[in-house]
């Protein structure tokens, strides 16, 4: 009798003969990511070269979900953590998903990109953030997902590379759900005690129940070269004026009171005025913009940002 761990194993074994770097037509969603996987072969990171093993997520390969949770504030905002399901003893492989790549979905003829806020190289687990949409055939399969179901991945797919040796100012622009993707994009600088580089995190949403990974943030924040601001031009609280104006004044002492320590946030939308703010020639370190969001965010932002930090464009890199 076969069990589902062999049949696991046998159609990974039998994926890994094929060619992993084969991108055909098929392999693109449709959805017009800023970073298609027809555009962007895989390439092996600095420490998957040094491990000098396999990064088992090249071709399409199962992972099980071995959690699920809603977001407190919106039950249409999910949290998945998916493991490997092939479990080897002698596996020679790892996950290697580098900060600023996502990975494909497939269910069927279904596909849809996801970037891992979270990803253990080793343990071969990652975590993503979904927002289910209403009518979207991968939000229905998502929606349904249960604990130890099986999900099919491959990637990383994506063009952003960071050198540590070089000193930089990030500004790190994020909308919404997007703000994901750039959670390990902090970390990676954060966590290198040489890199001198300063990271400015600006975060769009709706209002401070929809900022999402908020405690992540405040971890952030710990760190001297670490400082963000959020943007939440539709914050409203039940006082008279703010309900007047149907949104929160700027003095709202409510908004004031529900701020944590080194917690920055203004009621107001990000804009050109807001990004010159930042633009302090005096701090050294080349002027780099991470902009994460849906494509109208990420066009408007880079022509924002270009004019208002005074970058070059080949340093704006939309995820």
């Amino acid at each position: 009798m076969v069990t589902e761990e062999q049949d696991l194993k046998r159609e990974s074994l039998a994926s890994e003969e094929q060619d992993p770097f084969v991108i055909q037509e098929s392999d693109c969603c449709g959805n017009g990511c800023t970073n298609c996987i027809l555009d962007n072969k895989p390439k092996p990171s600095r420490r998957l070269l040094l491990a000098g093993k396999r990064n088992v997520i090249l071709p399409y390969t199962k992972f099980r979900l071995i959690w699920r949770e809603s977001h407190p504030a919106n039950d249409t905002v999910l949290f998945l953590h998916l493991r490997h399901a092939v479990n080897e003893e002698d596996d020679e492989s790892v996950l290697d998903i580098p900060p600023g790549h996502h990975v494909m979905l497939r269910d069927g003829s279904l596909l849809r990109p996801y970037s891992p806020y979270w990803s253990d190289f080793l343990a071969k687990e990652f975590r993503i953030l979904v927002k289910l949409q209403s009518g979207g055939g991968m939000s229905q399969k998502l929606a349904s997902v249960q604990v130890n179901d099986i999900l099919e991945f491959r990637g990383p797919i994506g063009n952003y590379q960071y050198d540590a040796s070089v000193t930089k100012c990030l500004f790190i622009i994020c909308q919404g759900v997007a703000i994901a993707p750039t959670l390990p994009l902090v970390r990676q600088v954060l966590e290198n005690e040489d890199d001198m580089s300063r990271i400015w995190h600006l975060v769009c949403s709706r209002d401070l129940q929809h900022v999402y990974f908020r405690e992540e943030l405040l971890e952030f924040a710990r760190n001297w070269n670490y400082k963000s601001c959020l943007y939440l031009p539709h914050q409203q609280c039940g006082s008279s004026a703010c309900q007047a104006a149907d949104h929160c004044l700027p003095e709202c002492l409510e908004l004031a009171k529900s701020l944590r320590y080194k917690e920055a946030a203004k009621i107001s939308r990000l804009d050109i005025s807001e990004l010159s703010s930042f633009a302090n020639q005096n701090i050294p370190g080349t002027r780099v913009a991470i902009i994460a969001g849906d494509s109208r965010f990420q066009e408007n932002m880079k022509e924002m940002a270009t004019k208002a930090l005074d970058l070059e464009p080949a340093n704006v890199y939309l995820l």
